[in-house]
């Protein structure tokens, strides 16, 4: 078979008409530094932003009172708290760390792993929920190298067809970091789902172990969406507020 026989059969099999141009596949990440004033990120930091100078003198009180203050603003009638109803199954946990510490309301409390990295935690409902938003509390101050670089989130209705979603950098966090779904849904902003599995391959530092000292799972309430929507309006304008505090 002489070359243009063997192109005109290629041609048969895949038209070059109907080919188009390969594009190059990226990865959604999002940056996280509640050091630097971002438009694209500004609404995640629930405690607001932070002059790094500042982080100099940075207590454990302080983190504290941080942890403490986003769970109050959370804590709104447009949403509910839907950690109770999720099995929560961790890769591996140290004893006295288990992922329990990172349900409560201690900031002083703890997920802590004991394995080889990627940790994992797989988070399961018994039927599927609308999630409006995902939080994370993260303090590269009190964790230090069991802070974690990146977090991959993968959500399905089960682990089998799991798919990714998205790559959360924490390049430098103290404090609460409100995950929403706005570019998942933009007819509602929901993740619907019956699985979430975050997985944590790469901590600060080249540390091994990962901890977590924070996570909340929020759905809406049977409010209308026009109240969901005022509630994240004054989450931002929370967030307007604490940064203002924080930068004086």
């Amino acid at each position: 078979m002489d070359p243009q026989q063997v192109e005109n059969l290629l041609d048969k099999l895949a038209p070059t008409a109907t080919l188009g141009p390969v594009t190059n596949w990226k990865e959604s990440r999002t940056v996280l530094d509640d050091t630097i004033i971002d438009e694209d990120t500004k609404n995640m930091f629930v405690n607001g932003f932070q002059d790094e100078s500042k982080y100099a003198h940075m207590t454990a009180e302080k983190l504290a009172t941080r942890f403490l203050q986003g769970l109050q603003l959370f804590d709104t009638d447009s949403t509910y708290n839907v950690n109770h109803l999720a099995h929560w199954k961790p890769s591996s946990f140290k004893v006295g760390n288990s992922i329990d510490n990172a349900l409560d309301d201690n900031p002083e409390t703890y997920w802590q792993s004991d394995g080889i990295q990627p940790h994992q935690l797989d988070i399961s409902f018994s039927k599927r929920i609308d999630v409006v938003l995902i939080a994370f509390y993260f303090s590269l101050i009190a964790d230090e190298s069991y802070t974690p670089r990146l977090v991959k989130i993968y959500v399905g209705h089960s682990p089998s067809d799991a798919l990714f979603y998205k790559t959360l950098e924490v390049r430098n966090v103290n404090g609460w970091v409100a995950l929403t779904f706005e570019d998942n849904r933009s007819s509602d902003s929901l993740l619907k789902c019956q699985f979430i599995r975050i997985v944590f391959p790469v901590n600060h530092e080249n540390g091994k172990d990962t901890h977590l000292r924070g996570i909340r799972i929020f759905a809406p309430s049977k409010k209308s969406s026009v109240e969901n929507s005022e509630w994240m309006q004054s989450l931002t304008s929370s967030n307007k507020l604490l940064t203002q505090c924080s930068l004086r």
